[in-house]
């Protein structure tokens, strides 16, 4: 009799493993944020690791075409300084295609490309502006990871994803046209934004 209850249990027991096995694996399966990219960036004269630490910078800008590592500041009005240094130096073709946020389209098929993307509503909080079109920017290596609450769009719409490389669902694309703006993001995108493509 003891022998059968022993049995019996050790059949509920694989039962149970059995069941709860497929829960534990199909959770796994959920695509899991990405390991960030060491990403060094300048910082006052230092190098820091962007993707891990800002180390006190309020403002990082990733412009491939223009720097080789991205830069950093304390303030965003620091990184706007050095983005008009940068922009006196673009060759003359792409000058004329850029035009203040909100002024009217000019008719040029050519736009300049950036984002700015802001931890805090109203454009406040940390500022990471991407510049560099037809490539997914994965926010992670920018320590900048589902953290946008506010952004900014500049010549050239934008796409935003909830996951590495543009995976998972994307922001209203509506809402991401050249020149668009947003004090705050739309329902369910607070702090979930993981990628970024400029065309």
């Amino acid at each position: 009799m003891g022998y059968r209850r022993i049995a019996r249990l050790g059949v509920t027991i694989a039962m149970f493993m059995v069941i709860v096995v497929p829960v534990a694996v199909s959770a796994s399966e959920e695509e899991p944020t990405p390991a960030a990219e060491p990403t060094p960036a300048l910082f006052e004269g230092a190098v820091i690791d962007m993707s891990k630490d800002w180390e006190g910078a309020g403002a990082c800008m990733v412009w491939p075409e223009a720097i080789d590592t991205p830069e950093c500041f304390r303030t965003e009005v620091e990184m706007d300084k050095r983005i008009a240094e940068l922009e006196r130096q673009l060759p003359q073709a792409e000058a004329e295609t850029r035009r203040p946020l909100g002024s009217a389209p000019t008719g040029v098929t050519n736009c300049s490309s950036s984002v700015r993307l802001y931890d805090g509503t109203s454009y406040t909080g940390a500022a990471l502006y991407l510049r560099g079109r037809q490539v997914w920017y994965n926010l992670v290596d920018a320590g900048f990871n589902q953290m946008t609450s506010s952004f900014k769009i500049g010549a050239c719409s934008a796409y935003f994803a909830d996951l590495a490389g543009g995976g998972g669902d994307w922001y209203p694309t509506s809402q991401t046209q050249a020149y668009d703006m947003a004090t705050s993001m739309a329902s369910g995108w607070d702090n979930d934004v993981s990628s970024v493509w400029i065309t």
